[in-house]
């Protein structure tokens, strides 16, 4: 999606998004769940009214928020009573997934947090904000509910601050001005179209979510923008006008704490993606001048050390609470890399009577819908509603589009007579509720019988690492015979063999 396309179709204003009995509606009709979680740190000024304002309007009037929680990281100002006064649930840091230990940090608050919180939208919103208004969550969540191509909203406003006795109406936001924005521009041009890539009022789906590092501290957002763009493209990703924010202006004493721990994270992407070279480790202590109690100077240091969180779906804590098996996860990069699957032939499963390359489909379940006929009719599935429902509940799991236009429905089962594999080609795309907003153009469809389980999960992994190739998803795509798409996949499928043994040898 082109810059200027993307100004265009995913920047919003939050009064689009006014009408809550109409987004109530669209969550019901698309059962949705939404957890609203708010991170806290002595915030007992400002979060008794955010709790009591978003609560009464959202959640007890019209339940549009199905839970609201706060993760504090030890307050010590009466911030943990307040909450629980004001009727919602009061989670301590430290007492979620005890033993993955525990790093302070507002990064680390929202990675807990989608372990605690039940909904399929998460949202965050700071807690130090003064002017929280209920447009705040409607128009963050707005673009989530009416939009399934969109996985990731970011908030935007106009920050005014105070300085002494005055306040100007502009001029917030210091951080994101001198240090990220001109990074951005430099280095990942693509992010710096959003206005405020620091800004703490986000949402997005559980299933983008829980694909994502998390850096425990201050550079939690930088992080995640970058890492989403990186991943999962442009195009998922939106930013909603919320108008004004208003809250406490931090000292530049802290926003220099706070600029070095992003710094840390901006230069360790732009290196891990090769955008520059890193001749030294980063510094982790940062240095300032103080002037002691005899009006002396004397150097400070300071450990600033932002750590990454793996994504949370790798947690066996929450692959177990989710209950979410191996078959769900084995298409996921994350998964594939903390597991090693061998490398098996998937060319032998192909077969041109099950390979249609003009496929003609409305939407996802019709596409699967024709598969399970194709299957039924060649005598590899004995019932076809049967079939019909596995595929649909694998995909209310956890959808099989990984990207870049190819899905990967699967099914084991015991009626399914052998492996094998169904192709379903439709060039003008169908939508699959792929995390990257594209629509999917190759669906490969196994289906095994449970007694081949290992030999499933291995041709799911194999198949998923060779179509993560561009340039092989391009040959499929232009393939003109039944008989050429098998010669192409079996031709890429050595090459890959041949990349894979050459790195096990090199390595």
């Amino acid at each position: 999606m082109r810059p200027n396309q993307w100004i265009k179709l995913r920047t919003f204003s939050h009064g689009q998004f006014s009408d809550i009995h109409r987004l109530l509606k669209q969550k019901r009709q698309d059962k949705h769940t939404i957890s609203l979680c708010l991170p806290a740190l002595n915030e007992s000024f400002t979060i008794g009214r955010i709790i009591r304002r978003l609560k009464e309007a959202l959640h007890d009037r019209i339940p549009l928020i199905d839970e609201i929680m706060v993760i504090d990281s030890g307050s010590t100002d009466g911030t943990q009573e307040i909450c629980r006064k004001s009727g919602v649930r009061v989670y301590q840091d430290d007492e979620i997934l005890p033993e993955m230990g525990n790093l302070r940090g507002k990064g680390e608050n929202l990675w807990k947090s989608l372990y605690i919180a039940k909904g399929d939208i998460i949202l965050w919103l700071d807690t130090d904000i003064r002017n929280m208004e209920e447009h705040f969550v409607t128009g963050l969540i707005g673009p989530l509910l009416y939009n399934r191509d969109i996985s990731f909203v970011k908030g935007f406003y106009r920050r005014p601050i105070q300085i002494g006795n005055k306040i100007s109406a502009t001029g917030g936001g210091r951080v994101t001005e001198i240090l990220v924005k001109p990074f951005f521009n430099v280095l990942f041009p693509q992010l710096a179209l959003f206005h405020q890539p620091l800004s703490g009022e986000y949402a997005g789906r559980r299933d983008l979510l829980e694909r994502l590092p998390f850096f425990t501290g201050y550079g939690v957002e930088t992080g995640l923008l970058i890492d989403i763009e990186n991943r999962f493209g442009l195009s998922c990703m939106a930013q909603v006008d919320l108008k004004v924010r208003i809250h406490r202006n931090q000292d530049l004493n802290s926003l220099r704490k706070m600029s070095f721990g992003i710094l840390q994270v901006l230069l360790t992407r732009a290196e891990q993606q090769g955008k520059l070279v890193l001749m030294d480790s980063l510094r982790t202590q940062f240095l300032s001048i103080l002037k002691n109690e005899f009006n002396e100077y004397e150097l400070n240091l300071t450990d600033i050390h932002d750590i990454e969180r793996p994504p949370m779906i790798l947690s066996e804590s929450y692959q177990k609470k989710r209950q979410l098996a191996e078959e769900d996860l084995i298409l996921l990069d994350e998964v594939q890399k903390k597991r090693s699957y061998p490398f098996v032939s998937v060319s032998p499963l192909l077969d041109t009577k099950l390979i249609e390359l003009n496929g003609k489909a409305s939407g996802k379940k019709e596409a699967l819908g024709q598969i399970s006929a194709l299957l039924t009719d060649q005598k590899i599935v004995s019932d076809y509603t049967r079939l019909l429902y596995e595929f649909s509940k694998r995909e209310s799991t956890m959808s099989t589009a990984i990207g870049g236009g190819i899905a990967i429905p699967h099914v084991l089962s015991s009626i399914i007579q052998r492996l094998k594999i169904v192709v379903f080609r439709q060039k003008t795309g169908i939508a699959f509720n792929s995390l990257d907003g594209q629509p999917v153009n190759l669906i490969f469809a196994v289906v095994c019988p449970i007694t081949r389980r290992q030999h499933y999960l291995q041709i799911l992994a194999n198949l998923a690492m060779i179509l993560k190739d561009e340039k092989i998803r391009h040959r499929l795509l232009t393939a003109k015979t039944s008989e050429d798409f098998i010669g192409i996949f079996r031709k890429s499928e050595v090459l890959k063999r041949f990349e894979r043994e050459l790195r096990t040898v090199e390595s």
